[in-house]
């Protein structure tokens, strides 16, 4: 008897539902929410204006070529390094060393850096094999870029300007936490319910968890701490003495296991910190399940962990260069259309829009304004000119902030489904009155719910 063949008709493939990952190119759409887009750049615009009154408190204080001379040498000759430069300010009569700002100069290192991590993740060049080579923080491509935006350029801050970096990373870990919050409580719903709350939801949501939110990385980091200090301890107790020396060699071994303890902490800490914030916001549960959560998720599912890394940063440099795109295209085409009917000149050649606003450059969409050629209301009308033009601007670094924590909400939620089999819509969810009593509805812990086949 003859087989019967039979056929299928494929109408079509639900590529999300049969590859997840495809869920972290959602990010882009969901970063640029007016709702997400307005809380960054509130972020983003209380962190600069807050430094930038640091800056006219502690005045100009740091010398030309500081941060390079603080790359380029090791402590002591950094210190010797300040210590020269500062007799040479004291005892110069006729030269007039021109020195920056701290909040001025933090910021023009941490934007060099981040342009060239973006360049580096839309060019493929993570700088792996410079890592590999043993260059460490001197590594290339977007390795090389965050070691620089997370320990050389906080480095020289903390050696040469330890006052401003307390104060100043006091007052931005204290926002970030907060918007941060706000940010992943907003993707979170979008992610898992569909729901578009406000961003009035979302700061509310962050200030219910504020504390939470800011305790959760100083756990490991205390915990580190801890260690250090019994470690410390054990080395003033059993390596000044005779005798006691040797036991202390007996118990190296347990030292060993303490170094052991605070390396896995800190190295769980470097990868996990980007989850803890999206853990509270997705789960509405406390600092200390957050880590808990965070550290397993990046040891259990550390390979996955590192490709979705790659895609999200990948991802952000390609959609951040667009948005650089839409934006300098703006001012161009609106300075070009403003200089058809703004013929005034203030100096042959020159006009007076085109000295209060440059043509701005692929890289430089900020030029400075020729205020020599300007005065009077001429210099006020620049000024309010270049206050717009920052608005603008700080769409930029508005959009890096919106996508970050969108795009780590979504990686939370992907490692989640994949150790924990917890589907996407489960999402703690709060009412605030339901049948005229206050009461709260929450979804069953992470890896306790039944994975549907």
């Amino acid at each position: 008897m003859a087989e019967q063949d039979y056929r299928v008709t494929l109408d079509g493939v639900d590529w999300r539902a049969s590859f997840p990952f495809l869920k972290l190119f959602s990010a882009f759409g969901m970063a640029v929410q007016p709702g997400r887009l307005l809380l960054s750049l509130m972020l983003v615009l209380l962190l600069y204006l807050g430094g930038i009154a640091m800056d006219f408190v502690w005045g100009e204080q740091v010398y030309p070529n500081e941060v390079g001379a603080y790359v380029n040498k090791d402590a002591q000759e950094f210190d010797a390094w300040l210590t020269s430069m500062v007799e040479t300010e004291n005892a110069a009569t006729t030269v007039f060393i021109k020195k920056d700002n701290i909040f001025n100069t933090l910021l023009n290192e941490q934007v060099s850096a981040f342009e060239r991590m973006v360049v580096s993740a839309t060019a493929l060049d993570f700088g792996i094999r410079d890592l590999a080579s043993g260059r460490g923080a001197d590594s290339g491509g977007v390795i090389g870029a965050l070691a620089t935006m997370t320990v050389r350029t906080p480095g020289w801050l903390y050696a040469a300007h330890p006052g401003f970096m307390v104060l100043y990373l006091l007052y931005a870990f204290a926002l970030t936490s907060l918007f941060g919050a706000a940010i992943c409580r907003v993707a979170a719903m979008d992610a898992c319910k569909r729901e578009h709350i406000s961003a009035f939801e979302g700061l509310r949501f962050g200030l219910d968890n504020w504390v939470q939110v800011m305790i959760a990385p100083l756990i490991p980091l205390g915990l580190v701490v801890l260690i250090r200090l019994v470690l410390a301890l054990s080395g003033w107790v059993f390596f000044n003495l005779p005798g006691l020396d040797v036991l202390g060699a007996v118990l190296f071994g347990l030292m060993l296991l303490g170094g052991f303890i605070a390396a896995m902490l800190l190295i769980g800490f470097a990868f996990g910190v980007n989850l803890l914030t999206p853990g509270i916001a997705v789960e509405g549960t406390d600092a200390f399940d957050a880590v808990s959560r965070a550290y397993n998720y990046v040891v259990g599912r550390f390979w996955r962990y590192l490709a979705y890394t790659a895609v999200v940063i990948v991802y952000g440099a390609v959609t951040y260069l667009l948005i650089g795109l839409v934006v300098f295209c703006t001012i161009w085409i609106t300075k070009a259309c403003l200089s058809v009917g703004a013929v005034s000149e203030v100096t042959e050649g020159t006009t007076r829009l085109g000295a209060m606003l440059p043509d701005p450059q692929w890289g430089r969409l900020l030029p400075d304004a020729d205020w020599e050629n300007l005065s009077g209301l001429g210099t006020v009308a620049a000024a309010l000119l270049m206050v717009w033009m920052k608005l603008l601007i700080a769409v930029l670094p508005a959009f890096a902030v919106s996508y970050y924590f969108n795009a780590q909400t979504w990686v939370y939620l992907l490692l989640r489904r994949s150790a924990d089999l917890v589907e996407f819509d489960d999402v703690y969810v709060e009412s605030d009155e339901v049948d005229g009593s206050a009461a709260q509805d929450k979804v069953e812990p992470a890896g306790t719910a039944e994975a549907s086949e």
